[in-house]
């Protein structure tokens, strides 16, 4: 009998160690992140958000116009390069001016781009952010059309405007045009450039 209860008795001291044990190493997890202070804890995760954040989108949609084969939107890989906008167009018309438009440019999602035809003058953009915007006094009827609210009709006023009183100074003398007013100014404005 006493035999059985020395091994009670140490079978009971065994689980409590175990139970002590096992309490010591779950507890000592929480101690340790009790212990980190809490500026670090939360820099933590906006690191991990930083280094998501300058991820290529998977997918580029671009508008190509202009001196090509075959205009039109297309989707292309992130990290595309125009030279393979150009390719999915079908590649440069004969008539292209394929000095005008740099073939080892990084696209944007949502970019348009414009291929001029030889002899045709386009604005340079100044900065990266103005490569969708349209100079609008050097640009053609066909190039003024992509400019919300104009048409063919808007467009040709613009151009007659233009050669008749010489090249706008300023966005608000484009309501001296026959059919812009404020309204069409306002919306005009984030897609053109004026001196």
């Amino acid at each position: 009998m006493e035999k059985y209860k020395k091994w009670g008795i140490a079978g009971i001291m065994l689980m409590l160690l175990i139970a002590l044990f096992y309490s010591q190493t779950r507890g000592s997890g929480a101690e340790e992140t009790a212990r980190i202070p809490a500026a670090v804890r939360e820099e933590a995760p906006e690191t991990n958000k930083q280094s998501k954040a300058p991820q290529e989108p998977r997918q580029l949609v671009v508008d190509i116009k202009g001196a090509v084969q075959r205009p039109g939107v297309y989707e292309l890989p992130g990290g595309s390069r125009m030279r393979e906008a150009v390719e999915r167009a079908g590649g440069l018309l004969p008539e292209a001016d394929g000095a005008k438009i740099n073939l080892a440019q990084l696209l944007q999602d949502g970019m348009m781009v414009y291929v001029p035809r030889a002899g045709e003058q386009i604005a340079a953009p100044e900065a990266p952010e103005q490569a969708a915007k349209i100079a609008v006094n050097t640009a053609t009827k066909e190039q003024l059309q992509q400019i919300p609210g104009i048409g063919p009709k808007k467009a040709d006023a613009i151009v007659q405007y233009r050669e008749e009183h010489g090249p706008f100074q300023r966005a608000e003398d484009l309501l001296e045009v026959p059919g812009i007013g404020e309204k069409l100014l306002e919306q005009m404005k984030g897609s053109m450039i004026v001196p």
